[in-house]
């Protein structure tokens, strides 16, 4: 495939990530916290791509829709700088126990939910794509 139309692709999967990113921010953070919002978006990503590196690994998903999820669309919804500032944010008001928590859940079941989508997606054959 062109780079070009490929780029564009990536572009547009970032723009609706960035769309859902925002909705999701919106909604959760009006009702509980933006941090919880963060993590939310980033175990839904974490989710999604580990279906879609398993889809791609059984050629179920071509590579370009692959980039399209993957770079484009959570790329677009999750972040690692909001991840960032929600934790700066929590130690500067002094809640570095909670910040600590925060940074644990969002590696551990960031890696998790990454696990579970390819899961989703191969069953027992997920040792087969490491081979």
């Amino acid at each position: 495939m062109d780079k070009r139309i490929e780029l564009l692709i990536v572009c547009l999967g970032c723009f609706l990530g960035g769309g859902f990113r925002y909705l999701a921010e919106f909604f959760v953070s009006f009702r509980y916290s933006d941090q919880f919002a963060v993590l939310m978006v980033n175990l839904v990503g974490c989710f999604i791509i580990g279906i879609v590196t398993a889809l791609v690994t059984k050629k179920t998903v071509s590579k370009s829709w692959g980039k399209f999820l993957t770079t484009g669309f959570c790329g677009g919804l999750t972040t690692f700088s909001s991840f960032a500032s929600g934790i700066n944010r929590l130690m500067f008001f002094g809640s570095t126990g909670l910040a600590v928590v925060y940074i644990v859940l969002n590696m551990v079941l960031g890696i998790l939910f990454v696990y579970l989508g390819c899961f989703f997606v191969l069953g027992d054959k997920l040792g087969e794509i490491f081979d």
